[in-house]
């Protein structure tokens, strides 16, 4: 998956961690389900929710890094 990383991790593993999901969500958008009816679709739906749910928590942290000079 992704780097485990907290609000405390350094800028630049919260920046690889950033990079990681990115690519993951990527790959997941390669493979959505032709059928939006599918319970294959309701998973591959929920996974990109939580990737970018994810994803917005880590270009938080990256910001508050970033304005804090760390």
């Amino acid at each position: 998956m992704y780097n485990v990383v907290t609000e405390q991790s350094s800028l630049e593993d919260i920046r690889k961690a950033f990079d990681e999901l990115n690519h993951k969500m990527e790959e997941l958008e390669e493979k959505e389900p032709k059928d939006e009816n599918s319970k294959e679709y309701e998973a591959w739906e929920a996974e990109c929710e939580a990737l970018a749910v994810r994803s917005e928590t880590l270009m938080t942290w990256i910001d508050r890094k970033m304005t804090a000079g760390l």
